[in-house]
């Protein structure tokens, strides 16, 4: 460790000391010498400056609600780090659990299923079918979505969701037959 690191790691002691004591400063100090580190760890995971702001964001929050557990603070760094790691890998789970959403809702929209015309107008039939597809596997979700809402072909569904063309007829099965008694009001 050369001395301008020594300094650096003495300064970065008395900073976290100063904040565990309840020096607002002392943690904003903190902030500007490791947001940048912060942000090229996030990037690194989210792939995305936008998204890893956020992440970064909500990790030093985290750290700062968080300062006074800290044990040594030598090893603060590392600590931080890892809440900037767990805040962008509970991003990319939401961002995953988003787009899902966002493919359900897709194929929500223009449902093949034979309904009468007044049924297929209404909120409550929508809010039925999301309900009912939350209740579906997520291969069964989206190979019924791919196949049935999207006119993919199995072999095209297969592919996207790296399976067999067998086990995407099974999924779009056991799904149809579970949408059919979730949905069963409604069909009739």
């Amino acid at each position: 460790m050369d001395n301008s690191q020594k300094a650096n790691a003495g300064s970065t002691v008395r900073l976290v000391m100063a904040s565990q004591a309840g020096d607002r400063g002392a943690f904003d100090e903190l902030v500007r010498l490791y947001q940048k580190r912060a942000m090229m760890v996030a990037v690194r995971i989210l792939g995305s400056a936008d998204e890893a702001a956020e992440a970064v964001q909500m990790g030093f929050l985290r750290a700062y609600l968080n300062i006074k557990k800290l044990r040594d603070a030598k090893q603060f760094e590392f600590w931080l780090l890892r809440i900037i790691t767990n805040a962008a890998v509970t991003q990319v789970r939401a961002l995953k659990r988003r787009a899902e959403n966002i493919r359900i809702a897709d194929c929500l929209e223009g449902p093949k299923i034979a309904l009468p015309p007044e049924a297929q107008n209404s909120q409550e039939l929508t809010a039925a079918v999301e309900r009912a597809m939350l209740k579906l596997s997520k291969k069964e979700a989206r190979a019924i979505s791919l196949f049935g809402l999207k006119d993919l072909s199995q072999r095209q569904v297969a592919e996207i969701m790296n399976c067999s063309v067998e086990a995407v007829r099974w999924h779009v099965f056991n799904a149809r037959k579970k949408l059919r008694v979730l949905l069963r009001e409604y069909l009739e």
